[in-house]
């Protein structure tokens, strides 16, 4: 397949120069989502480098955060070619400036918890970037393979603790309650399907699918995990969702952001502090 017509069928954009105008902004709003996701995502993972139930676990964690802090900082430099300086976007922002799912706004307090990140958001990330692999705009579509392709180990640690963890009533049941909590945001995090700039980039191509064709994919692979456990979690589906505090522009429920203590090390203040005493 040719890649400048992948799964549009019309002539690609080679560049940021190439993409309308008009995208600029919510493509670009695309990359920073995406960005500031798997940037915090790897800071819920880090936090149980220490903390998880077995060494593996604990080696398995720093892996998965390595891969998402790798992924954002990827992400970060794209936004450049749209005007967006990537530094004062990794360390110059305030909790309400960033554009990250609520489930990440404060750390996971049990592993069953971690694990609904783990297999529940991380998956619905890892949709949203499959449906860039085709993309109008080409240069997603060799970023987001590489990604891809280290994400793959995530999913399969999931899978495996949570069969681990079915195993017991007591793990059962803490699973179902960490999942059912997870289920809402991270289908809502796909956005509406009207009026939003995640459909706009749907109809241009540059995404495989509307919001409402990737919580689709979404709930396929969840209930794939789910039945092959035997784990009964409440789904929801985008009809039932509520959309009530939805923010589309920040692609959450509510307002706030992350944690002040989580939002001072992701952006490295202390350190920073340092070289400029």
């Amino acid at each position: 397949m040719n890649a400048a017509k992948a799964g549009t069928g019309r002539a690609g954009w080679k560049s940021a120069g190439d993409v309308p105008e008009t995208l600029h902004e919510p493509l670009g709003s695309l990359l920073l989502s995406l960005a500031d996701n798997k940037r915090l995502l790897g800071m819920r993972y880090s936090e149980w480098i220490l903390g998880a139930p077995t060494l593996e676990a604990g080696i398995a964690c720093s892996a998965m955060a390595q891969d998402e802090w790798g992924h954002g900082r990827i992400l970060y430099a794209m936004l450049k070619d749209f005007g967006r300086d990537p530094g004062a976007l990794e360390h110059e922002r305030e909790p309400d400036e960033y554009l990250v799912v609520e489930l990440l706004d404060a750390p996971p307090d049990e592993w069953p918890a971690l694990l609904a990140l783990n297999a529940l958001l991380d998956t619905a990330i890892s949709v949203q970037c499959a449906a860039l692999t085709e993309s109008r705009y080409t240069p997603l579509q060799f970023k987001m393979g590489k990604l891809l392709d280290e994400e793959r180990f995530h999913f399969e640690h999931a899978r495996g603790w949570t069969s681990r963890l079915a195993e017991t009533d007591a793990g059962r049941a803490a699973l179902t309650a960490a999942y059912a909590a997870a289920v809402e945001p991270c289908l809502r995090w796909f956005g509406r399907g009207e009026g939003e700039v995640w459909a706009t980039l749907a109809e241009e191509g540059v995404i495989d699918g509307s919001p409402d064709v990737q919580r689709g994919r979404w709930l396929e692979r969840m209930g794939s995990l789910l039945d092959d456990v035997g784990l009964d979690v409440p789904a929801a589906t985008g009809a039932r969702l509520d959309w009530t505090a939805w923010d589309g522009a920040r692609r959450r429920a509510g307002g706030g952001g992350p944690d002040a203590e989580t939002l001072a090390r992701v952006r490295g203040d202390k350190n920073r502090a340092m070289l400029m005493d």
